[in-house]
């Protein structure tokens, strides 16, 4: 299902059949009612409660081809922590570039053996590496209490396995998404690229962003001048407080105020700290710096795709920081791409869209096709694929 997050990677779709023959299985936009036409061997069905109907038709096809691409198992140390993830790499053609993906906030594990970044890109020639963080999936080491510098200093690590590989690359670049951005840029402090990708991810600070998102979040959830004020002192406690019981008693009390106001559920888990003591590891914490010198002095192509709906990391604020940080002759290394109504997760929304002369379309939730047609054309504008 390739309309959906890449770095999620393909699902697998159980199919259950029930005691009259019908067949259930679970779909982006909610579960499909089938029935199989074993003589034209078609199956056809539709998805209930949706408007307008969903509709499905399926026809068979032969067994699919052997693949394009060769998938290898990788494991690179970085001290005490084993990163483990996949190569992708083109069968059937040379592959002078090679990216290395880097993931978002949270300590979940994306699927690198179907990571859909590598999907899109193998038929170009690119070779992918995609690596659970430390600390998810079969990496070893704990993402919990991970710090900027380790994520960076893995990434390190990553890039300096593809040098060293026989068939070297002539080109290793890196693609960080959303929290990735800031991880990117801090690891071009300690090594080189040869371009960077950053998607949805923040050019400013970690202290802007969490502010910048504040103030849109608010108008995105429709919050009052009173959760205003509230999630304000909450912000600034995360990124100012010292680590005293009075401050946790705040945080707490400031939290049931944000359950009654309705602006909790504008922070993240890590953002929430158990005790006193646990204010000093709060995730902004961890994780503060600000990424402007390093692309300040970045003078390799860099692409920034930002979503047009996007309230956790505005693109307003980001492009303009950006053309500030590429100005004067270094302008001809950046490009950035804001997509028509995506949000962070790179998605548009459902809904109909209107056309000239009154016509009009159901378009249904699905990711942005500008996400990959602009990196496809960055890629061929840089001569980084053929």
């Amino acid at each position: 299902m390739e309309e959906w997050h890449p770095q999620f990677g393909e699902f697998l779709i159980p199919v259950k059949v029930d005691s009259v023959g019908q067949l259930r299985l679970n779909t982006g936009y909610g579960q499909a009612i089938l029935q199989l036409d074993s003589k034209s061997t078609e199956i056809h069905g539709f998805l209930p409660n949706t408007n307008p109907t969903v509709y499905v038709h399926l026809n068979k096809v032969p067994e699919p081809p052997a693949p394009d691409y060769e998938l290898e198992a990788i494991s690179v140390d970085n001290g005490e922590v084993s990163l483990r993830g996949h190569l992708h790499r083109p069968k059937y053609r040379p592959s002078r570039t090679a990216l290395i993906i880097v993931g978002g906030r949270g300590c979940y594990a994306g699927n690198t053996k179907y990571d859909l970044y590598a999907r899109t890109l193998h038929p170009y020639g690119v070779s992918v590496l995609a690596y659970h963080k430390r600390g998810t999936g079969q990496s070893t080491g704990d993402c919990s209490t991970a710090t900027l510098e380790d994520l960076a200093d893995d990434l390190v690590a990553i890039k300096a396995y593809l040098r060293g590989r026989v068939d070297a690359y002539e080109h290793i670049g890196v693609l960080g998404a959303s929290e990735g951005g800031w991880v990117i840029a801090k690891a071009a402090e300690k090594t080189d690229f040869d371009f960077m990708v950053s998607v949805v991810g923040p050019s400013t600070s970690v202290a802007d962003q969490q502010l910048q998102s504040m103030d849109y979040g608010l108008e995105e959830f429709k919050l009052s001048a009173t959760a205003r004020a509230e999630i304000t002192e909450y912000t600034n406690l995360m990124l100012e407080a010292e680590a005293t019981p009075a401050n946790f008693q705040r945080f707490e009390e400031l939290l049931r105020r944000g359950d009654q106001n309705g602006w909790k559920e504008l922070l993240e888990g890590t953002d929430i700290p158990a005790s006193a003591a646990a204010i000093d590891s709060l995730w902004v914490r961890r994780h503060a710096y600000d990424p402007g010198p390093s692309l300040g002095r970045f003078e390799r192509p860099f692409l920034a795709i930002y979503g047009e709906k996007d309230w956790i990391v505005p693109h307003r604020e980001n492009v303009a920081r950006l053309q500030r940080l590429f100005a004067g002759d270094r302008q001809r290394w950046l490009t950035t791409v804001v997509a028509r109504g995506a949000g962070h997760s790179t998605e548009t929304e459902e809904g109909y869209r209107e056309l000239p002369n009154k016509g009009s379309y159901w378009r249904f939730f699905r990711i942005s096709p500008q996400f990959k047609v602009a990196l496809i054309r960055f890629l061929r504008d840089n001569d980084l694929i053929d």
